[in-house]
Order: C-alpha cells, then sequence, then structure tokens
C-alpha cells in the first residue's frame, strides 16, 4: 500500500507525508475517527513509510522492508488488537518486552494499537509508561473510534489527527474505481456515513442482510398479525445486541427517507435510493406526525439497547409502537 491508494483524509495525509520526509514523526500519533473511516490503513502506509529503506519516495514498495510490510512478516512492525472486548495488560506487557528489543530489519520499530480506547485500566496506565520514556527508536500508532474514553493523560503524550467521513460522491466514484456497480457504490457510500471500510463491507454478498430486516420489521408491520411480531421478537432475541443494533440504524434511515418523501424533499436526498419503489409504497400509510413519533420511538430503542436493556423486552416494544403507529388512522 502506498500513500496514493488512501481516498480522501487530504490534509491529514499531507501532514503526514511531510513529517515523515522531514523525520520529524513524534513517538506517538493518535488518529481519531469513527470505525471504518480508514484510520488503520492510513496507519499501516505511515508505519511501511517509517521502515521502508529506500532513499526516496517513501514507501518505494519495493525494497526488502517494504516486501516485509506487503506479506505481513515485518519483524519490526507490531500490532495490537483487542483479545475480546479489551487490550489486555499482558499484551501490553508481552509488547512492552518486544519494544525493548533492537529492530530486526529496519533502523527502527512502529506499533499501531488499534481500538486504544478498549485498554483496560491498567493496560492504560502500562502503556502511559512506554509513551511517557519511549524505549529505543519507536513510533506508536495508536487508533481510536471514541477518543473520549481514553485517559486524558494518553491523549496529551500524542499528536491527535482527526479524520473525518469522506463526502459521499467521492466515496462513491472510488468504490466504482474498484469494479462496483455506480448505483450499489451510490447506496453502500451513503448508508455507511462515508466511511469506506463500512462500505465495502455492505457491498459484500450479505452487506446489507440487517437493512432487509429493517424492511422486514415494516413489512410485517403493515399487514401482519401480532403472532408475526411475537416470532420477529423472538428472531432477534437470538441476535447479538451490535447486530440488533444495526437493524435498529436501518429502521432509522428507512424512517428519514419515508419522512423525506411525505414531505415532499428532493429524492435525490434520499440514502436508500435503491428502495424508492418500496419507500412510495409504504409512503401511502405514513403521515409526517407518524414518522416523526416513529423516528422518537427508534431512538429510545438504540438508547435502551447502547444502555444495555434486556434485548427481547426493548426488541417487542419497538415491534409493538411500530406496529400501533401503523394501524393508527
Amino acid at each position: 500500500m502506498k500513500w496514493i491508494d488512501i481516498v480522501g483524509h487530504v490534509e491529514n495525509i499531507k501532514m503526514l507525508r511531510q513529517m515523515e520526509s522531514s523525520g520529524r514523526v513524534p513517538h506517538a500519533l493518535l488518529l481519531t475517527g469513527p470505525s471504518g473511516i480508514g484510520k488503520f490503513m492510513v496507519g499501516s502506509v505511515l508505519a511501511t513509510a517509517l521502515l521502508c529503506m529506500s532513499s526516496e519516495s517513501r514507501p518505494c514498495g519495493s525494497c526488502q522492508s517494504c516486501v516485509h510490510m506487503s506479506r505481513g512478516t515485518h519483524p519490526d512492525f507490531l500490532t495490537i488488537r483487542p483479545d475480546g472486548t479489551t487490550i489486555k495488560i499482558e499484551q501490553i506487557r508481552a509488547l512492552q518486552h518486544e519494544v525493548a528489543l533492537a529492530p530486526y530489519v529496519s533502523l527502527k520499530r512502529v506499533c499501531i494499537i488499534d481500538g486504544a480506547e478498549l485498554m483496560t485500566t491498567q493496560a492504560a496506565n502500562s502503556i502511559l509508561k512506554t509513551l511517557e520514556e519511549p524505549i529505543g527508536d519507536i513510533v506508536f500508532i495508536l487508533l481510536s473510534a471514541n477518543r473520549q474514553l481514553l485517559l486524558t493523560t494518553i491523549i496529551s503524550r500524542c499528536m491527535m489527527l482527526v479524520f473525518q467521513p469522506l463526502i459521499p460522491a467521492v466515496l462513491a466514484e472510488a468504490l466504482c474505481d474498484r469494479g462496483f456497480l455506480a448505483e450499489s457504490s451510490e447506496v453502500a457510500a451513503r448508508l455507511s456515513g462515508g466511511r469506506m471500510g463500512k462500505a465495502l463491507a455492505m457491498l459484500e454478498p450479505d452487506g446489507l442482510i440487517f437493512r432487509n430486516q429493517a424492511i422486514d420489521i415494516f413489512d410485517g408491520a403493515s399487514k401482519a398479525s401480532m403472532t408475526t411480531l411475537w416470532d420477529m421478537a423472538t428472531q432477534l432475541e437470538k441476535m447479538e445486541r451490535k447486530d440488533i443494533l444495526q437493524i435498529v440504524s436501518y429502521c432509522t434511515y428507512l424512517l428519514r427517507d419515508l419522512l423525506m418523501i411525505v414531505t415532499g424533499q428532493d429524492r435525490e436526498l434520499l440514502f436508500n435510493i435503491d428502495l424508492v419503489d418500496w419507500l412510495n409504497r409504504q409512503a401511502y400509510g405514513w403521515s409526517e406526525k407518524k414518522l416523526l413519533k416513529a423516528l422518537k420511538i427508534v431512538e429510545t430503542a438504540r438508547q435502551a439497547l447502547h444502555a444495555n436493556a434486556n434485548a427481547r423486552l426493548t426488541s417487542e416494544a419497538l415491534l409493538i409502537k411500530i406496529y400501533d403507529l401503523v394501524k393508527e388512522v
């Protein structure tokens, strides 16, 4: 991977390239922004450039170090990711032991800590000591989707770069360049919130399965019996909380698009532009008032799920309230 492979984030890339070429990269960087926005790719390209043996444009892609990076076998490149739901003290201790050793191939070492906000308190306090007094020539690249969860002392010891979502048109064009169909690219770009990683996941064969389940909720509410709703609640209960939250998020997108149609807004502003026919059919049963109520209901369910409320009860309440709204005259 090279800098040219990265889509967007122009100012951050410019700054990182200038620091790398001048040899002024700080020993600790914090790249922060929504999950799937491209932080890991940027960190990886920076790491490749820092470890590159070329004296000219880095990364060159052809030196021994770059070849190791492309194969995922570089001994001086370290990556720490959550073990389960957290990064544990044992992982940080193993890292500290490793970074105390001299580089094997390159002149320095680089470590990416992906999901840095998920470090346990012990792990965070332990890495803090390393950031305060780094051993040898090493650069730490911390990636975080929620920097508010990081210790302020860790943030203060890092140079922070904030990554913003890509403009949908820019992301859609990049997806088309990768060989995806124009309409699919446009839908993924809009629904992903400008996040390349999430857009690519949506373009997988089952990438929109949770949106389909959100559609089923509205289809079911408009023509189903209460027995069917109980069956749907049972299905949701068997799913992981994070997956239910994705379905709830898609419900919000669908309701928002319905509101745009019911209030006569420009169809070009829709998120689900591939569902225009379905949205038009659904719109007959909704009014602006009912849609605003539905959006509040879905938001309440989202907040409850984030607060670790009972998934079954929350799902049932959501389905019943949507059902009642649809049937409301």
